[in-house]
């Protein structure tokens, strides 16, 4: 990568402080930089740090009469990098639009412009695919199902029949949507298939991480609303919606038809039970099992999960048992 400051400076739109000739080669975080690197700060608390790096510009939040490298203010300097760092993700990301000669295209498949198709994809019967869509090498798209504009798909993706997404998802790579969902009847103790005969549907800006598994409907729709974040190794199974905005974080695990709201924080490891309704704006600790319903705004935390403040009270006395029962041991009969 080659930049000069100034082309920095046009695209995260700061104040820049310094030569905007400097050619800047490389980006890093603030400890590693080197000459030629660009890197940034958060806030006050790293102050010190951009006069021990070897980076040759930071960003920052606010002018540092003491720094001899040059500086881009920003309001937020984060925000503002990142803007920076979604042009080098895009340049780093960049090919041809072309269609691999070992990919497997049915000629009822409707094919957008701009695409690129990578080796070994299939994509089967009366498939749509949007404009300026790249689909990586092993991709499996099934019958009927819909990829919308400006989506990359990642290798090893599996999207099964009947699958509906929106505008600028991403998909990592080993992530399978549209499986069946786990569903059986018990009839004279054996177990009888539910036939899943739903489907999938996806808003615009989603983005799925790897190995994620997102489960097809029984009868109707499992839905993913715009701007939901599901981090590696998530389980959502069949009938479940989660609403606009919602993050869940690695190992989530969401059971049949419950019901995420929307801007809904779920940490790491967290499992909810099946038809469980939680409510907008709701934080869920790492490691929690939520056995029921949450209203809008709830904090919780813990196994079953419960108030915050709550479970922080409980393990601090669990932390102090065993002095506890050493005390009630020594009690004089």
């Amino acid at each position: 990568m080659k930049f000069t400051l100034k082309q920095i400076n046009e695209i995260i739109d700061g104040r820049l402080i310094g030569n905007q000739d400097t050619l800047i080669t490389g980006i890093s975080s603030i400890e590693l930089a080197k000459k030629g690197d660009i890197s940034f700060i958060k806030d006050e608390s790293l102050v010190h740090k951009v006069l021990e790096t070897n980076a040759s510009a930071v960003v920052v939040h606010r002018p540092i009469e003491e720094a001899e490298k040059a500086l881009i203010v920003v309001k937020k300097p984060f925000l503002a990098f990142t803007k920076f760092l979604q042009i080098v993700s895009d340049q780093k990301k960049s090919q041809e639009f072309i269609i691999h000669e070992s990919a497997k295209i049915a000629k009822t498949v409707s094919l957008g412009e701009e695409i690129s198709v990578g080796a070994h994809v299939v994509i089967d019967e009366s498939a749509k695919i949007g404009n300026n869509v790249t689909i990586y090498p092993n991709v499996f798209i099934g019958k009927r199902s819909a990829i919308g504009n400006n989506c990359t798909i990642y290798p090893n993706v599996t999207i099964r029949e009947d699958v509906i997404m929106g505008d600028r998802v991403i998909i990592h790579s080993g992530t399978t949507i549209g499986g069946d969902g786990f569903g059986y009847l018990q009839v004279e103790q054996k177990h009888v298939k539910i036939p899943q005969v739903g489907s999938v549907e996806i808003g615009d800006d989603v983005e799925i991480g790897s190995n994620v598994t997102i489960d097809r409907a029984t009868l109707d729709k499992t839905i993913i609303r715009s701007g939901v974040k599901i981090d590696n190794h998530s389980h959502i199974a069949h009938n479940v919606i989660i609403g606009e905005n919602t993050m869940l974080i690695a190992y989530a695990k969401i059971a049949g038809g419950a019901r995420i709201g929307k801007n809904v924080m779920i940490a790491e490891d967290v499992g909810i039970t099946d038809h469980a309704v939680i409510g907008d704006n709701c934080i869920i600790g790492g490691g929690s099992n939520v056995y029921k319903s949450l209203e809008p705004g709830s904090v919780v935390w813990g196994s079953p999960a419960k108030p915050i403040t709550l479970e922080k009270r409980i393990q601090a006395l669990l932390k102090r048992l065993p002095e506890m029962y050493r005390k009630i041991k020594n009690i004089s009969p």
